[in-house]
């Protein structure tokens, strides 16, 4: 794999899933996107097995794992909100549509091509099953027809007891034969355009990840002694004796089973 241009961060990674998720359009990337989200999922599972094997009971195991789970799971979800918009924009393109290209990365333009190629061909049964000569075309060019050949007017008929010209004269030669050629019929005349030349893509359903954290999952705990920073799913902790704070409940009963913290338990 080539390297990344620049290290993706999970804070940059999360934003290209919020934009993702709140526009329909397809949004610009960068253009190592896949080769960027690959390289962040790996430097997040050497982090977990690097921490399981110094403890693989500790909060900071525990917090790198769920890390690398939500990275996960945010990855997927971009890729495939983008493949489907990218297969919308391709039936669009295919059916006649002046689509822009500009945000699409290297690898999604090969896959967007691909997916031209297999629509026009869908697009074109019903005329193909007619016995209507499809003329296939790049993308954004417009079918050609070849130009009719001209009419051949009748040469006029010479008298028999015409003289012939004399010698010095330029023997009147008969004009050659034109052929026509065949004209192909063109695919796309019965077919109406389409009423918009960018329709709207049809919007995603909201997805919900990991990263969304129930109130009713998250635990009140009051740290007994001074902790190492660790990693969690949405942010660094850096815990003190004494200190309040909410955390996951996974992680604070993790904590409070190593009785290096209690639970609160609110008053009603």
């Amino acid at each position: 794999m080539c390297p990344v241009l620049q290290p993706m961060t999970f804070e940059e990674l999360s934003q290209i899933h919020r934009e993702e998720m709140k526009v329909k359009a397809l949004t610009s990337c960068r253009p190592d996107l896949y080769r960027a989200m690959a390289d962040l999922l790996n430097r997040l599972r050497n982090e977990y097995t690097k921490q399981i094997s110094i403890d693989p009971d500790s909060v900071m195991s525990e917090g790198a794992n769920l890390h690398r789970k939500n990275a996960e799971t945010i990855a997927k979800v971009i890729i495939s909100l983008r493949a489907k918009k990218i297969a919308t924009k391709a039936v669009l393109s295919a059916d006649g549509a002046n689509e822009d290209l500009g945000s699409l990365t290297p690898e999604e333009r090969d896959y967007y091509f691909q997916l031209v190629d297999v629509a026009r061909r869908q697009l074109s049964l019903v005329d193909r099953y007619r016995g209507k000569t499809v003329v296939d075309t790049h993308i954004d060019d417009i079918p050609r027809v070849q130009d009719p050949a001209p009419v051949k007017e009748p040469l006029p008929d010479i008298p028999v007891d015409e003289p012939m010209p004399a010698d010095d004269e330029p023997f009147p030669m008969d004009e050659p034969e034109m052929f026509d050629d065949m004209v192909v019929e063109e695919s796309f005349d019965d077919v109406p355009e389409p009423e918009s030349a960018s329709p709207q893509a049809v919007e995603p359903e909201p997805v919900q990840t990991e990263t969304e954290v129930k109130s009713d999952d998250t635990v009140v705990i009051r740290v007994l002694e001074d902790l190492p920073p660790f990693v969690g799913p949405d942010r660094d902790y850096d815990l003190h004796k004494e200190d309040v704070v909410t955390l996951p409940r996974s992680m604070a009963e993790l904590l409070v089973r190593t009785e290096k913290a209690v639970p609160i338990v609110p008053s009603l």
